[in-house]
């Protein structure tokens, strides 16, 4: 392409950053669109919290660094309570939900149970879903979001 005279190239850069500043505006348009449903859907929400696989000693003072499942630590949690695996949850819970405290998980294991959150308002969505703990037993999980 050949420009005979600089109007030529400043109506062609001029045009460029137009377009530049176009496809930024409907980037952030779409980026900050809050029609995910999933933020508002307790099954899915349960599901990607118990699929999750971390190192013991991230959430429990112990030199062991093997990679166990969460319902693995929601059992050992439970029975024990050692850990920060409650406080996980929750942090998890909050950045989800993008609203701090508007749920209430109740997880139990060999008849204790640990309740996550408060119930505040109406329920939005629930969900009830066990998983199974490698040692034996089932973490049921009662997600409830308001």
């Amino acid at each position: 392409m050949r420009l005979k005279n600089k109007k030529g190239l400043t109506a062609m850069v001029d045009a460029m950053i137009f377009i530049v500043i176009m496809g930024l505006a409907v980037s952030a348009m779409f980026a900050f669109n809050s029609n995910d449903s999933a933020a508002n859907d307790a099954s899915v929400i349960s599901d990607s919290i118990f699929s999750a696989k971390l190192r013991t000693c991230d959430l429990v003072d112990m030199n062991e660094s093997r990679i166990v499942g969460m319902p693995d630590m929601v059992a050992f949690y439970i029975l024990t309570g050692e850990g920060k695996v409650a406080e996980y949850i929750e942090s998890i819970l909050d950045s989800l939900t993008q609203r701090p405290g508007s749920y209430c998980l109740d997880l139990t294991y060999h008849g204790s149970t640990v309740t996550i959150g408060s119930e505040k308002g109406d329920p939005v969505s629930g969900s009830v879903k066990e998983f199974t703990v490698t040692y034996g037993g089932t973490v049921r999980a009662d997600l409830r979001l308001y």
